[in-house]
């Protein structure tokens, strides 16, 4: 049986980079992102050691420079998603993908003196895997007269699986967050490796 005082909620407002790109592809400084969680947690050494699963939905939005092109191939029906950046003679005026998972997480937390309040230091690492649910990229230009936009939903190539680890750590309801993917954004395509940083905030 579950007892609400070991499940909590926490929230953690992210800003999505790509590692491993091509140096040619950059990423904006900031993007935005959030992901909402929900966690059991596990006391293995009584107010010092947990283990706590979960479950969490997930959103990275990514602001970059880069256009994607499928390019098709004898063998492969599916083809390979490039990222090629845009031209220096186009006026862009927003580029950015945008992928949501459900994740299931996976934490160790370690607190450090704990009181009986749990205003303590604290570190998590974890483990996340997770499902694509949704994506789309959006595109904002200036033809010289006019502002155009798209928004294109079902990107191919996108990995529909992903898993990595992840690192909280803090104090009381505060602290940081990063995960780094161990898979690539895209199963048949540029190699990028998906890298989120943030900081996180346990309300309940």
């Amino acid at each position: 049986m579950l007892h609400l005082q070991r499940t909590f909620i926490f929230i953690d407002i992210t800003n999505g980079f790509w590692l491993s790109k091509p140096d040619d592809i950059k990423t904006n400084l900031i993007s935005g992102g959030v992901n909402f969680n929900l966690a059991y947690e596990i006391q293995l050494v009584k107010n010092i050691f947990t283990i706590a699963p979960g479950i969490s939905f997930s959103n990275v939005t990514v602001k970059n420079n880069a256009n994607y092109q499928y390019e098709f191939l004898n063998d492969d029906p599916e083809g390979y998603t490039a990222l090629l950046p845009i031209s220096d003679s186009v006026e862009y005026l927003k580029n950015k993908l945008s992928t949501s998972f459900i994740d299931i997480p996976l934490e160790l937390r370690f607190r450090v003196k704990p009181d009986e309040r749990g205003r303590n230091f604290w570190i998590a690492p974890g483990f996340r895997i997770g499902w694509l649910v949704s994506d789309f990229w959006k595109y904002k230009y200036s033809d010289g007269v006019d502002k155009m936009k798209t928004k294109t939903y079902n990107i191919k190539n996108l990995e529909t699986f992903h898993y990595g680890i992840s690192l909280r750590t803090g104090f009381y309801k505060f602290g940081v967050y990063a995960f780094y993917s161990l898979s690539d954004l895209f199963e048949s395509g540029t190699e990028v490796t998906p890298f989120t940083v943030g900081i996180t905030v346990t309300p309940f």
